[in-house]
């Protein structure tokens, strides 16, 4: 709580200090943000018996939008993600700890070097949910289940416009006051999740962040696509809905028509006013189950990485942009963390990498001439992987329609 107040004073006297000088020559300016990184527990082993993997074992996931008020501050909605292992104090690991926080925070910026270098601070709360999923064998160890708990949040960085409304950073994040509970031996007790994050990203304007309302608006070029050579990234997120769910039913084995949250990444570039290139990554988790007591069995993740030739036709302007994409390249999946031993399941399938095609539609509309929201709908066939149920090999068929929504972000 000490330092919850003592961010409460520093804010509030770092605000006063610029408003006054700042809120007069600079209109809100709105922005996204997306960045990975690492998190560390700061106290891994803080709950009696338990004990986090330290550092996380997954990346740390951060998405924002925000909005700079002034020159020197402003405000930003967060969602922050992250999983590692949960493990028995000086045993093995018992399964997954997931947490996703929403976080209001406030950022204080200031402008150095001709706008270009911007060191800021940050100071906010949230809420933040803790999930225990994915146990592992044994499955003996007593615990489950998932709760709220609000946090704190502080923390800075420092950023570098690499073009006029994009700028790449780096950002220290210290969560605090952070205890989401689970249900050991049937009693609930807390999981210390507080952690320090440091993140990588680039923060995406949907204007031009110059100081001084002249600036703002005044000669930017228009929100249209053109037909130089732009490379750009991507990044989108969906979900996938497989296509043969029953095709091993009479074995015992089905999959979930739809997935869990599915991410996708990439990078390419336009050659022309019609034709481009990319190379993407796709992830969704499917779930296997037993269809004669709907019980499942395991996660079974998939992704792929593929390689596409666009045909994009401009329309209106220029300014929304219908495309179509044929790609191939390699898909992977594998047998997640079980949800039941597979001494009892029966259900084995090892990580394989198989041949897969894909074919896409989309289509891109321009709020910059750099940045473009994009929505697509892909298919992904030909994904064939054997597993075996009791040792009886079968053939697995995990493709996959995907509907995805995010952002194209060009370079030049």
């Amino acid at each position: 709580m000490s330092r919850l107040g003592f961010a409460a004073a520093f804010m509030a006297t770092l605000l006063a200090a610029t408003d006054a000088r700042a809120g007069k020559d600079f209109g809100p300016v709105s922005y996204f943000r997306m960045a990975l990184g690492r998190e560390l527990f700061v106290s891994p082993g803080g709950s009696p018996g338990l004990e986090l993997q330290n550092p996380s074992g997954q990346p740390d996931v951060d998405l924002l939008f925000g909005v700079d008020l002034s020159k020197y501050w402003g405000l930003e909605f967060a969602v922050n993600y992250v999983k590692t292992d949960l493990r028995a104090t000086g045993d093995g690991k018992l399964g997954d700890f997931s947490t996703i926080s929403g976080i209001l925070q406030a950022r204080l910026r200031y402008p150095m070097h001709n706008d270009r270098f911007v060191p800021y601070a940050l100071f906010g709360a949230g809420y933040g949910f803790g999930d225990f999923s994915g146990r592992t064998d044994p499955m003996t160890f007593p615990i489950g289940g998932r709760s709220w708990s609000s946090q704190g949040i502080l923390g800075g960085g420092a950023e570098y416009f690499i073009y006029r409304n994009l700028a790449f950073g780096l950002e220290l994040r210290d969560t605090f006051l952070f205890r989401p509970e689970l249900t050991v031996n049937g009693q609930q007790q807390a999981i210390n999740a507080d952690s320090v994050a440091l993140t990588a990203g680039l923060r995406v304007y949907f204007d031009s962040p110059r100081s001084g309302k002249p600036g703002v608006n005044a000669h930017l070029p228009p929100a249209v696509d053109t037909a130089k050579f732009r490379p750009y990234i991507m990044v989108r997120g969906g979900q996938a809905l497989f296509t043969d769910t029953n095709a091993l039913k009479s074995s015992n084995i089905v999959i979930d028509s739809t997935s869990g949250p599915l991410l996708s990444g990439g990078f390419g570039a336009n050659f022309s006013r019609y034709w481009g290139a990319e190379f993407a990554f796709e992830y969704a988790r499917a779930q296997i189950r037993n269809p004669t007591n709907n019980v499942k069995i395991s996660g079974y993740p998939v992704w792929t990485m593929l390689g596409f030739a666009r045909l994009r036709y401009p329309t209106e302007h220029d300014k929304v942009v219908p495309y179509l994409s044929l790609g191939a390249g390699l898909g992977w999946a594998e047998k997640g963390d079980p949800d039941i031993p597979e001494t009892v399941s029966g259900f084995h399938s090892p990580q394989q990498t198989t041949f897969v095609g894909a074919a896409a539609v989309g289509v891109d509309y321009f709020v910059q001439d750099d940045v473009a929201l994009t929505l697509e709908a892909r298919d992904t066939f030909n994904f064939a992987t054997d597993v075996s149920l009791n040792g009886v090999p079968l053939k697995l068929h995990p493709d996959f329609v995907s509907f995805s929504a995010g952002i194209r972000v060009f370079f030049q």
